[in-house]
């Protein structure tokens, strides 16, 4: 009988956390919508495109070369399954749907920030479908040989600078945000064959990426987490900061957005992953909110520009010069 009382108060617990999170209110999408790179025609052959797809990946075309940083189309559907840790997979048909959509056929590298499901599941999918370097931790280097990356594609990130074209590429040590401790902490060792369990995609190595161009410069910094003095005497224009799970803000504005002189930021990782790309973002619950940040925004870095994208609305980042 206790089992059973056991059983139905576990269920309903579960239950209350689904309703709770249906239910929740999301504040500052409006806001968001407010700050939205404009669209624009200027479509300069040598201008620098980007195009956000969701969580922290990110597609940068000028036109010649293209890199893509975080690829994430699977999106597994369902907290309850992540709860549960049941095992997932690269959907590849939805990979290759989302790659002819955005009209991919080539790209010279995947650069991935960290080996977290949400980040790095479908990197060695797209880069062997695309012919690209994989670049990241050992961590990531062995999703790639589980996806049958050939060994001479694989490159580990160090902080030697790597060049695709007129993309200079750096990646430099950060942290994971701290309000989950990073968890599920550890290396991937060995090939990681799917499916395997979302637990099974360890953190690894944690990573700002650096994106220099002669039309401008960006800073990748996918978790809200930083190493103190890491990016000191780097530069970047533009800052595509993750927003999820900030611990405290004027730190890590000072330590990211602040080091690198940025003038513009446009926040990313604040959207709910176990939804379909297309059906368009909202924020994951509870560990966004998306009205905090434009209110400490507004507070602490008045000067700075936020702006927002919209998934797969290809924007003009930088003009041609």
């Amino acid at each position: 009988m206790r089992s059973i009382v056991r059983l139905l108060t576990v269920a309903l617990l579960v239950l209350g956390v689904v309703l709770v999170a249906f239910w929740y209110e999301r504040p500052g999408l409006g806001e968001y919508h407010q700050h939205l790179i404009p669209r624009t025609s200027d479509m300069h052959p040598r201008a620098l495109r980007a195009t956000w797809l969701g969580v922290t990946a990110l597609l940068l075309d000028d036109g010649a070369h293209a890199v893509m940083i975080d690829p994430f189309f699977t999106r597994p559907p369902g907290l309850m399954a992540l709860a549960l840790n049941r095992t997932i997979e690269p959907n590849e048909t939805l990979i290759k749907d989302w790659l002819a959509r955005l009209k991919v056929t080539k790209l010279d590298a995947v650069l991935v920030s960290h080996s977290h499901f949400d980040h790095a599941m479908d990197a060695g999918v797209v880069a062997r479908l695309t012919g690209a370097r994989l670049i990241g931790s050992e961590s990531t280097l062995n999703i790639g040989r589980g996806a049958g990356m050939d060994e001479a594609h694989l490159v580990k990130a160090s902080r030697s600078t790597l060049t695709f074209g007129e993309f200079r590429v750096t990646f430099v040590e950060s942290a994971h945000a701290g309000a989950t401790g990073g968890k599920p902490l550890g290396e991937i060792t060995e090939p990681l064959v799917p499916p395997a369990h979302y637990l099974d995609y360890k953190l690894g190595g944690t990573y700002s990426i650096l994106v220099a161009h002669p039309q401008g410069s960006i800073l990748h910094h996918g978790s809200a987490g930083f190493v103190p003095g890491a990016l000191e005497g780097q530069h970047a224009d533009v800052a595509f900061l993750g927003v999820a799970l900030i611990d405290r803000m004027e730190p890590y504005l000072r330590e990211t957005v602040d080091a690198v002189g940025a003038s513009r930021v446009v926040p990313v990782h604040w959207d709910d992953f176990t939804k379909p790309l297309q059906d368009g973002m909202v924020p994951i619950p509870f560990a966004v909110h998306l009205d905090e940040f434009f209110a400490d925004m507004r507070r602490l870095r008045p000067s700075l520009q936020v702006q927002t994208m919209l998934p797969e609305r290809t924007v003009l980042l930088f003009p041609a010069k």
